[in-house]
């Protein structure tokens, strides 16, 4: 999948890959589902898991549908286990993020996204419209509170 046509700093992508969240916290689940979100910076697509049985299943699927298309420097940026994750975007940067639910994985990335794009804070308070982001994809796992 595309995020979208501008070329990602490359100390964005890693930066976020270096403070991403790992670990959402467990659900009332027997069982732990896994989830990932890989990012390529070159050509700003992206690949997603869920519903893995282990981290290392949801890690190789979301990098294998993130270099489906031909991008070969996909990194996963976030990993979780029993929750979702979030990647929402501007014209120049990303972020990733990880929750129990859908608002707190959204609320993880635009926090992460906020490091390179200040404004982009303001969605979590409520101001999404002057923020200048975009949410890209949101997944959770089925066991996900």
């Amino acid at each position: 999948m595309k995020v979208m046509g501008k070329a990602v700093v490359a100390a964005a992508a890693v930066g976020l890959a270096a403070g991403s969240v790992i670990g959402a916290g467990a659900a009332n689940a027997e069982e732990n589902l896994y989830g990932a979100i890989a990012f390529s910076g070159e050509q700003w697509y992206y690949g997603t898991s869920v519903d893995a049985f282990s981290r290392e299943d949801a890690i190789d699927e979301a990098l294998f549908w993130c270099g489906f298309d031909g991008a070969s420097d996909c990194i996963v940026l976030v990993d979780w286990s029993d929750g979702c994750g979030a990647l929402v975007y501007t014209d120049g940067a990303v972020g990733t993020g990880a929750g129990f639910n859908s608002s707190a994985a959204l609320f993880a990335a635009h926090t992460s996204l906020a490091r390179f794009h200040p404004p982009a804070f303001l969605a979590n308070v409520g101001s999404a419209d002057k923020s200048d982001t975009q949410i890209s994809e949101v997944v959770c796992t089925a066991n996900a509170s």
